[in-house]
Parts: structure tokens; sequence; C-alpha cells
């Protein structure tokens, strides 16, 4: 349970994060593109495994595939870029609070 508390307290980061490499033009096109895909499949009314046959697994299924797809784009984007966004994002945070 630690580690879900974990997760979801550093997401608006992440989230921010992941903004700011989906706009950025260094980042290679392809992964922005699994990014998107990942949201209209979010958004889209048909899931691989429908709610019908496993209850209360369809949003935690969208969900999954929506985090991994950010996972990907903060990996595999180059390091100094996500390094540079991340610093960014530490020092305005740092500012705000």
């Amino acid at each position: 349970m630690h580690g879900l508390f974990s997760i979801l307290t550093r997401l608006p980061k992440y989230l921010r994060l992941s903004w700011r490499l989906m706009v950025d033009s260094r980042v290679p096109r392809h992964l922005k593109l699994i990014v998107v895909a990942a949201v209209l499949y979010v958004l889209s009314p048909f899931d691989l495994i429908p709610e019908a046959f496993v209850p209360h697994f369809g949003l935690g299924e969208d969900l999954f595939i929506f985090l991994l797809s950010i996972r990907n784009l903060i990996r595999k984007a180059p390091e100094k870029i996500v390094t540079e966004h991340a610093r960014e994002i530490a020092y305005n945070t740092k500012r705000e609070g």
C-alpha cells in the first residue's frame, strides 16, 4: 500500500513532466505517439477486457495503459531533456511552496 501512495503523491509531477516532454520538439515523435494512442484508447468506448467479463477492471486497465505510456515517455526520452524539465519543475515547486 505504501508503494501505491508513493506513486499517487508523485503523480502530479510526473504528469507535469510528461506534458513538458510532449510539447518539447526535441523529444522523438514516436514516443509522443504512444502517449497519444494511450489517451485515445482510454477515451474510446472499447476495451481489451470488457467490464462485463471482469467488473471494475476496465478502469484499472485504462489507467494502467495510460501510466505505462507516460513511464515509457519519461524513460525513453533523451535523459538530458528529461533532467532539464525535471529540474525546472522542482525549482518552480520550491519557489511556489
